[in-house]
């Protein structure tokens, strides 16, 4: 109930795997689409600090779209920013994708599920520009 009530009071939720895969897809709908959310299922710290983990978007495949250039590519983004913090330990590389993201979030270069008219590819070349 807090997740929608009040969304921006978290930060991280931690949870197994059912309740995780529950309410990403809940949370993603409240950011305005299900292609907006990273996602990590992170494992064992090894002794260098780094986080073993896998990082995906908080969505499936998206057959029904494949090849259309629709599909919202930020939680994938997100999910490489993600990794590059926690298992890779680079963090002016992960802020530098997050802060691109945020940036071409704010030109409004966003995929049809969020009303805009770019391209997957667009929105993905607008990142990589904003990175520099």
């Amino acid at each position: 109930m807090q997740l929608v009530l009040k969304p921006a009071q978290f930060d991280v939720l931690l949870m197994e795997n059912m309740f995780g895969d529950i309410l990403s897809d809940e949370g993603s709908v409240i950011t305005g689409s299900i292609g907006m959310l990273p996602s990590a299922s992170v494992g064992a710290q090894r002794p260098s600090g780094a986080w073993v983990g896998l990082y995906e978007p908080v969505h499936g495949s998206a057959p029904d779209i494949a090849g259309k250039g629709i599909a919202n590519p930020l939680g994938a983004i997100g999910s490489i920013a993600a990794m590059f913090e926690y298992t890779f330990g680079l963090i002016e590389e992960a802020t530098a994708v997050n802060t691109a993201m945020e940036a071409t979030l704010n030109a409004g270069i966003t995929t049809k599920d969020l009303k805009g008219n770019s391209s997957t590819e667009q929105v993905g070349k607008a990142i990589c520009e904003a990175i520099g």
